[in-house]
């Protein structure tokens, strides 16, 4: 609805008042038109800029600040703009007018004490100006003052006649830029500066340098600073200089795990704010009262701080897209966030017209009966009381919202009982009396928690740690002590409690998500190797949180974009790369097994996904890689910019037939394809390199990737000694050698290899050469009985050597009627008859091999069908090994149809 000049004085005394100063403001081409992005900001920073004194300045920078203000008051009461539109423009006008008056005296102080010289780099310095709070996310309200913080990169002098030190010519700096802003005059003041968000608050000096910030967070920062971080900006100053200040912020801001301390730290920020707000009687403040604007910022700034520091999506400074981004991460339902978004909009655009009254900063509903029906009507309402239901109804549901994501668990007295255990001398099975427990049972867990209390690590906790400790330790053994866990439930849970203790973040993140406790113990229960993954790396922990996203395993598509998006947010940074992608990697692959040990996908399945996610590892660290070596070497000789990464990764063995389990490492080739090996690379710098060795150091940095012990582990373990002339083989070799090695130097057994490679990293063009290589080669005529003889002769030398079968125990893997005989058959069929029926060399899967073999008749119906149940069965069985952490070895007894039956198509085919 548009609303007409009238209408818009009436609402706003402000507005009336400037237009009788500027009355060509009321021709419609100075406000009724959009400015263009950046179009506001330019206008105002060259007319400001342009002043030629002092006087001058303060007048430009106060009459640009007041024409601007009435335009953009004009465009919103009438309703010609948005809130986007309106918060937009006056951050802009904000950012213009900093930037010019920074500008201008940097150039005056500079023309008298010379320039500010880095003591390190010699380089010129600027002073960087941080906008704070709505400022910095460029949703400034319309008579809001503005937060500053004032920052230069570094120590050092000018070179001027006067020399001062940098220190010295950034505090003048500052004061000249404030008093520039800040002084009263005829033409009123341009911006309330506060600067107590500086280091050490008013006591602190008014510029900083980065070395002293980073020191201040680190030594000294609070957990409200965090808070007044996340929407931080460098408003004035260099980008690249601006960059390389939040590089040295954000990890003060920003955590490297999900962060549930923050929760804490906000809620006694926001009992801070209630508790001001009653003593003040500022009920009816739409920002700081009950389900006002703080409490939406304080919803989504949560979410940002306690999982920032894992998705780097969520680092943003708007509050609007943020909002959108939990709905894509699941953090929040469609319905709740835009419930949220439309309470937000109507809370600012409320807040905006309550300013635009006397363009002061209030956020008080008004007393007056006239301003209340002003503002009634500017926000399209025909009175008071029915803006008033529609605003008490935004505030109500945010108010909700805050009491849901804040909510703090309260102990009920069982746990009130257990806590008292815990806390005591743990003597009193007594205080277990509401579990139905025998005598035994009791005492056992009073002895098993005793041990964990009496551990060392338990003994040098910090009082923090220990009171997170003693608010979790109720609530674990509450659900330890469930009917269908047993003891060595409990023993596992507290080997990762014993692990975490000292990293006591991830006691608040089972402190504040009793659910994730739950399936820290359901999964304890079920899986050693589990319980292991969580000691070994308690990161995962964070998994527990989300029962959703914990038992469905992503898709290949979609863990290929997340691990390229960690790729994209490296930076190239070698360290943060390989430890975000370990992190990430242990995460999806507990995912796997969590959904695998609860029955939420199929044995069959688990192999297809932890394929999946090596697959992923290995093409964005080939990637990696390829970006690195660009960087160093330059591109390949006989490749451009634009040419596609010509380097490949054939996967053998269970990678290449998509059969991964938990423990297996990747047994790989790494060639590269369409170059020549004699054509030369060329740095930046000049320098020379022959593209087979410019590959040979490709291939070594992809193993160093993979395979550097961090503080996260390693990512897989590989074996390359697959590749051409084995061990003693170049590391990476041009495609042609390879297929010449295969053609005329190859053994059998490295034929029957090869029909389950695939390329798992490849261009296009070096895909479809392998395929047809592998085609034509497999494809071709073998003697059948020469191939029997070398395949029966090569499987009994590995029997011979691996087979730990005895008296007592089965081999799952290697013991005969197992799963190295399946797989020799089907290689020896694919070998021998893929020239006759060319679709065995479709799939390098065994199930789908089986499913060609039958097809092709080359073994009946039921040996098929035994093959199939027994290689299954075996696969089932090596799965849960592995997640007991037990060797694939069976009791003798086990399986003895699936034994009887592999052994009988092995004697019938390869014997007989």
């Amino acid at each position: 609805m548009k609303y007409d000049l009238s209408q818009i004085k009436q609402w706003s005394p402000y507005v009336e008042r400037n237009l009788a100063r500027y009355p060509h403001l009321l021709e419609a081409e100075n406000w009724q038109s959009k400015f263009a992005q950046g179009q506001l900001y330019q206008q105002v920073y060259a007319v400001v800029s342009s002043a030629q004194s002092e006087v001058e300045l303060k007048r430009h920078l106060r009459q640009q600040r007041n024409w601007q203000m009435v335009r953009i008051a004009l465009r919103d009461l009438s309703g010609l703009a948005d809130l986007l539109e309106s918060m937009r423009d006056i951050s802009d006008l904000a950012d213009a007018l900093v930037n010019a008056a920074l500008d201008w005296n940097y150039a005056k102080l500079s023309e008298r004490f010379g320039v500010p010289i880095g003591e390190e780099t010699g380089e010129p310095q600027k002073m960087l100006v941080i906008g704070m709070g709505k400022l910095g996310g460029q949703e400034l309200n319309f008579s809001s003052d503005i937060d500053l913080i004032f920052a230069y990169p570094e120590r050092g002098q000018t070179n001027g006649r006067k020399q001062i030190s940098n220190e010295e010519f950034f505090i003048k700096l500052g004061q000249q830029m404030n008093k520039s802003l800040v002084e009263m005059d005829g033409d009123g003041f341009v911006y309330r500066v506060d600067m107590r968000l500086r280091p050490f608050g008013d006591t602190g000096v008014l510029a900083v340098s980065f070395a002293a910030l980073e020191h201040y967070y680190e030594a000294h920062g609070r957990a409200w600073e965090r808070y007044a971080l996340v929407k931080a900006r460098v408003m004035a100053g260099d980008a690249t200089q601006a960059k390389e200040l939040f590089d040295v912020l954000r990890p003060f801001v920003y955590r490297r795990y999900i962060d549930f301390s923050a929760m804490d730290s906000l809620r006694d920020l926001k009992r801070m704010i209630s508790d001001q707000v009653k003593k003040k009687g500022m009920q009816d403040n739409i920002k700081l009262g009950p389900g006002g604007i703080r409490e939406i910022e304080f919803i989504v700034q949560a979410f940002q701080l306690v999982h920032g520091g894992r998705d780097r999506g969520l680092q943003g400074r708007q509050l609007l897209p943020t909002l959108a981004l939990l709905v894509e991460r699941g953090f929040l339902t469609s319905d709740v966030a835009e419930s949220l978004q439309q309470a937000y909009c109507f809370l600012r655009r409320a807040e905006n017209r309550l300013q635009m009254w006397e363009d002061m900063q209030i956020h008080d509903l008004p007393v007056s009966a006239p301003q209340q029906l002003a503002l009634a009507q500017s926000m399209g309402f025909d009175d008071y009381a029915a803006f008033l239901a529609v605003l008490n109804t935004h505030r109500a549901f945010v108010q909700a919202q805050f009491g849901l994501v804040f909510d703090e668990q309260e102990q009920d007295d069982e746990r009130g009982a257990l806590g008292q255990l815990w806390q005591g001398d743990l003597d009193d099975d007594g205080l277990l009396a509401e579990f139905e427990l025998s005598d035994a049972r009791k005492q056992e867990v009073l002895s098993l928690l005793k041990g964990f209390k009496q551990s060392r690590a338990l003994q040098m906790l910090s009082k923090d740690a220990q009171e997170r400790l003693d608010a979790v330790m109720p609530i674990l053994i509450n659900e330890a002590l469930k009917p269908e866990y047993d003891k060595v439930a409990l023993s596992r849970a507290l080997a990762v409690i014993e692990a975490i203790v000292r990293r006591s973040v991830y006691l608040v993140l089972l402190k504040e998500n009793p659910e994730a406790l739950k399936h820290l113990l359901q999964l304890c229960h079920v899986s050693a190797w589990l319980s292991e993954m969580l000691v070994k790396y308690p990161a995962l922990l964070d998994q527990l949180i989300d029962e959703r996203s914990l038992y469905s395993p992503l898709d290949a598509q979609s863990l290929l974009k997340e691990a390229w998006s960690l790729l994209e947010q490296s930076d190239l940074d070698e360290e943060r790369f390989m430890q975000d992608l370990r992190q990430w990697r242990h995460a999806q692959v507990f995912k796997v097994a969590a959904a695998d040990v609860t029955g939420n996908v199929h044995i069959m399945k688990v192999s297809d996904y932890l394929t999946w996610i090596a697959e992923a590892v290995l093409k964005v660290t080939v990637e990696f890689a390829w970006r690195l070596m660009r960087q160093k070497s330059g591109v390949p000789g006989g490749l451009n910019e634009a040419s596609q990464n010509p380097f490949m990764v054939l996967g053998y063995g269970k990678l290449g037939g998509i059969e991964l389990g938990y423990g297996s490492d990747l047994d790989i080739v790494m060639l590269y394809q369409g170059v020549e090996p004699s054509a030369q690379a060329v740095s930046a710098s000049g320098r020379t390199l022959d593209n087979s060795l410019y590959f040979v150091r490709m291939g070594q940095k992809v193993i160093s990737l993979i395979t550097t012990l961090m503080p996260a582990g390693v990512l897989y373990e590989l074996d390359t000694r697959l590749r051409p002339n084995g061990a003693s083989g170049m590391m990476v070799v041009s495609f042609d050698e390879f297929v010449k090695y295969q053609q005329n130097k190859a053994w059998t057994w490295e034929h029957q290899a090869l029909v389950r490679v695939r390329a798992v990293v490849a261009s296009d063009a070096a895909q479809r050469a392998f395929n047809d290589f592998k085609q034509q080669f497999i494809g071709q005529s073998r003697d059948l009985t020469v191939l029997r003889t070398e395949v029966a002769d090569m499987r009994r030398k590995m029997q011979d050597s691996l087979d730990k079968s005895d008296t007592e125990l089965f081999d799952l893997k290697q013991g005969r009627g197992g799963i190295v005989d399946i797989e020799f058959m089907m290689q020896y069929l694919v070998l021998g008859y893929a020239h006759r029926y060319p679709d065995l060399l479709t799939f390098s899967d065994n199930m789908r091999i089986l499913e060609a073999v039958a097809r092709n008749q080359l073994l009946t119906q039921q040996q098929v069908a035994d093959l199939m149940d027994a290689y299954q069965v075996y696969r089932s069985k090596y799965h849960r090994l592995s997640l007991q952490n037990e060797s694939a070895l069976v009791p003798l007894t086990c399986y003895p149809t699936q034994r009887d039956a592999v052994a009988g198509v092995w004697q019938a085919l390869m014997v007989d």
